[in-house]
Parts: structure tokens; C-alpha cells; sequence
């Protein structure tokens, strides 16, 4: 697989109700930073986002931004980031980030960034792109979410293979392992 640069992290705009949220957001943070992974982001400055953004600044990273101006304009962009990219549109803003990042780490968070995991998972499914996608499971926050993806293969709305286009992982370093493994495989998407 090509070499991993930029991370694209999805997360939520708040900060959620269990501290380890914020913590390992800052942790991840401070990982990709070490390790000279720039973060492409949403480009917020409220919750989750801000964090990652903030803590990966602080430990002397790079943040790539990408926000639709009406989100802007509405004050809720996070200006001081390396670099701030515009967008018209929502779907414009998946598009650049999908071409800025070479993975993706999915942190917890609300309907938005459900849709931002489910968008690139159907865009692996779909060999639109070949780059892999990890949700970090803080305190098992996406089992439901995993369980859900499984039920829709036992129940014949998509291949078991599938599974295999996206990993879960409740720590940092488990989730680089199974980047460093991950070999995208051309998904037949239909199951008969």
C-alpha cells in the first residue's frame, strides 16, 4: 500500500459526555504530530475537532482545514489551523478530503461524522478509492455501529469481504498496525 502522510481524522463538534473522548482525541493528537502525520480535519473550532486541531498544533503538527464557507461564516471555523481550505458545499468538503488524506481515522461523534465513515466506507466499497479507514472504538463506542455493519452482511445486503475495508481499533497504536497491513481489496459488492 502507499505510504501513509496525511490523516484525515472525522469527529463531532462536541466534546461528548465521557472524558476519555477528549483524552484520546489529544493523545491521537499529539500521535500524528510525533510522527509527522499532518491532519486534515473538518476545520471546526467546537469539540472533538477543535481538539484534534488544538492538540496536534500544540505538539508542533500540521492541520489542514476544510470547511463550506456558510460553516464559516457562521464563526465556527478554527482560523490559526496551517492551512484553512473553502468549500461551497458539504459534499465539496468530503471530496477535498478525501483528496488530501491517504487514511482515515473515525473518532466518536454524532450523525455527521456517522455519515462521513459511512460516505468513505461506500467509496472503498465502490474501489472509488483504495485507502484505509479505522474507527477509533474509545470504550467501545462504535460496537453497536460495527454490530449494525456486520448484521447487513449476515443479512445478504453486502459481503462478508467487506468487513475487511475498514478496521476497529481502541487504541492508537493498533490502529497504525492495521493501516500497515491493510491491503484494499476490489470489493464485489453484490452478494449473488
Amino acid at each position: 500500500m502507499p505510504t501513509i502522510k496525511n490523516v484525515c481524522v472525522f469527529c463531532g463538534s462536541n466534546h461528548g459526555l465521557d472524558p476519555a473522548f477528549k483524552q484520546q482525541t489529544v493523545a491521537l493528537g499529539q500521535y500524528l504530530a510525533a510522527h509527522h502525520h499532518p491532519v486534515v480535519y473538518g476545520g471546526g473550532k467546537e469539540g472533538l475537532m477543535g481538539t484534534i486541531a488544538e492538540s496536534t498544533l500544540a505538539a508542533g503538527g500540521e492541520v489542514i482545514g476544510i470547511i463550506p464557507t456558510f460553516l464559516q461564516e457562521m464563526g465556527l471555523a478554527k482560523m490559526d489551523v496551517t492551512r484553512l481550505i473553502q468549500t461551497s458545499t458539504m459534499d465539496e468538503r468530503k471530496d477535498e478530503m478525501l483528496r488530501q488524506a491517504d487514511a482515515f481515522i473515525v473518532l466518536p461523534g454524532g450523525f455527521g461524522t456517522f455519515e462521513e465513515f459511512t460516505t468513505m466506507l461506500s467509496w472503498s466499497q465502490l474501489n472509488v478509492h483504495q485507502k484505509p479507514i479505522a474507527l477509533f472504538n474509545i470504550n467501545h463506542y462504535f460496537d453497536d455501529l460495527v454490530a449494525m455493519m456486520q448484521k447487513s452482511c449476515d443479512e445478504g445486503f453486502a459481503p462478508q469481504a467487506n468487513m475487511d475495508l475498514f478496521l476497529a481499533a481502541d487504541n492508537i497504536p493498533a490502529m497504525f498496525a492495521g493501516f500497515a497491513a491493510f491491503k484494499h481489496q476490489l470489493p464485489y459488492k453484490y452478494t449473488n
